[in-house]
């Protein structure tokens, strides 16, 4: 659960810059007097987007697999605790019921004519 946390506010945290990135991109468009051109500004700013949309689809697929795997943990742990009431159910039918049927029936060495 920490590490679903953490992975949330991980991807939370890089989305401000992926915006300031994409902004930045898009105003570059509408410069006055400037024609579209793909100079080193430009290029350091794709590669900066491109970069930040890579970690966060990799953080997005990391925060994937760690909710999984908690569901996947949360189920063991109901199917565990099913099991244990099963059988401390079983135990206490056991005790309770059939014990004092078992002490009324003869020994294994009297059966046995001993």
């Amino acid at each position: 659960e920490r590490n679903i946390t953490y992975l949330q506010q991980a991807v939370y945290d890089k989305e401000a810059p992926l915006r300031v990135a994409q902004s930045r991109l898009h105003y570059r468009t509408f410069r006055p007097n400037m024609e579209l051109c793909r100079d080193q500004p430009q290029l350091s700013l794709l590669g900066e987007t491109s970069e930040l949309n890579s970690t966060i689809s990799a953080l997005q697929q990391q925060l994937y697999e760690a909710r999984k795997s908690l569901s996947d943990l949360e189920e063991s742990r109901l199917s565990l605790e099913k099991d244990i009431f099963c059988k401390t159910n079983s135990l206490l039918i056991d005790r309770e019921k059939c014990m004092t049927h078992r002490t009324r029936y003869p020994s294994v060495t009297v059966l046995s004519g001993y």
